[in-house]
């Protein structure tokens, strides 16, 4: 097997400089790096980026780890922080935790043991052990869509979960709805609290009162939409209106109308949150309030770039607007038939 050392031989140059060259240094001119270039196709040579990132101190490697890669939301976000990093050189190693605490930890244990130069995450479960791994990074780290815990000083990207909540709500305010429902995700998500927190505040700031009987927390998917709504119209069939704290939810949500010959809008008003493709389907054409999903998987690999290059441990963190896009299934308030 060919060497660095089999390569400066043939070009009577030295290992360093064969070195530089590959590492594309300053120094070195151009034409021996083309020179050095041409002798690595000749000799079949490939570097070893184990013993090139000895060198660098640098594995040139970064940490992308998400709770759900079958989630079309998180799978539009990796890819676009791919896109940016890989442009930039680095590879990036994914990490799917199926949104299980322990998976989550054992990403952070291999971040130190791989010696990678950064990682982006979007964590489901922090507790002390995982913060306290997270501390012991000494490396860039941004938070995707994710708030850290206090205590922990790395940036994050994300929207304004309650704003967007609270736009939501006042769409249907504007259309006459005052009974309103709420499907909304685990307790424990973050995103699902802020989201439930602005329908909570928005009812509030008109004088109304939530009916506990309008509000159920379950999962994530159409099939949590889809059980979710039929606890509601049986506790609750006076609502005339149901805000999904996401686009999976709400659309589960609609096939169980379809399905019990209820017709959106005519007889009940349906919105989401995220803006999921499927969302704009033909039969679907949920209202919803989009995310720039995309944008945020870009600007948190640019801002991970951007503390790679000024080797600073953190920075100014992005919060990105929402926006209301409405579709089919909002209409002014109508009585809902009980089944």
């Amino acid at each position: 097997m060919p060497t660095i050392k089999d390569i400066a031989k043939e070009l009577g140059i030295s290992v360093s400089t064969v070195s530089r060259a590959l590492n594309n240094h300053p120094d070195i001119r151009q034409e021996t790096k083309q020179e050095v270039l041409d002798a690595m196709k000749r000799f079949n040579y490939t570097p070893n980026a184990v013993a090139r990132s000895l060198i660098q101190r640098k594995s040139n490697t970064i940490g992308l780890m998400i709770p759900d890669i079958t989630d079309p939301f998180f799978s539009a976000m990796a890819h676009d922080v791919e896109e940016v990093l890989s442009d930039s050189g680095y590879q990036v190693v994914y990490v799917n935790t199926s949104r299980r605490p322990e998976k989550e930890k054992r990403f952070l244990i291999s971040v130190l043991e791989r010696k990678m130069d950064g990682i982006i995450v979007t964590p489901d479960f922090l507790d002390e052990e995982a913060i306290e791994l997270l501390h012991r990074l000494k490396i860039p780290v941004v938070f995707l869509r994710r708030r850290p815990p206090q205590g922990l000083n790395v940036p994050f990207v994300d929207v304004d979960h309650y704003k967007g909540a609270c736009n939501a709500m006042d769409y249907l305010f504007s259309l006459g709805h005052n009974q309103i429902g709420f499907i909304g995700m685990p307790k424990y998500s973050f995103t699902g609290k802020e989201r439930y927190r602005g329908y909570m505040d928005s009812l509030n700031r008109l004088g109304l009162e939530a009916d506990p009987r309008g509000v159920t927390f379950d999962g994530r998917t159409m099939q949590c939409g889809y059980r979710a709504m039929d606890s509601l119209m049986d506790k609750y069939p006076s609502m005339t209106a149901v805000f999904a704290a996401n686009d999976l939810l709400g659309i589960g949500a609609l096939e169980w109308l379809a399905e019990h010959n209820i017709s959106v809008p005519g007889q009940i008003s349906v919105i989401g949150f995220d803006n999921l493709e499927v969302a704009n389907l033909h039969w679907i054409k949920l209202s919803t309030v989009a995310q720039p999903r995309k944008e945020m998987g870009r600007k948190a690999a640019e801002l991970l770039m951007e503390m790679l290059l000024s080797n600073e441990l953190t920075a100014e963190s992005i919060l990105l607007d929402t926006n209301l896009v409405i579709r089919q299934t909002c209409s002014e308030a109508q009585i809902v038939r009980t089944r």
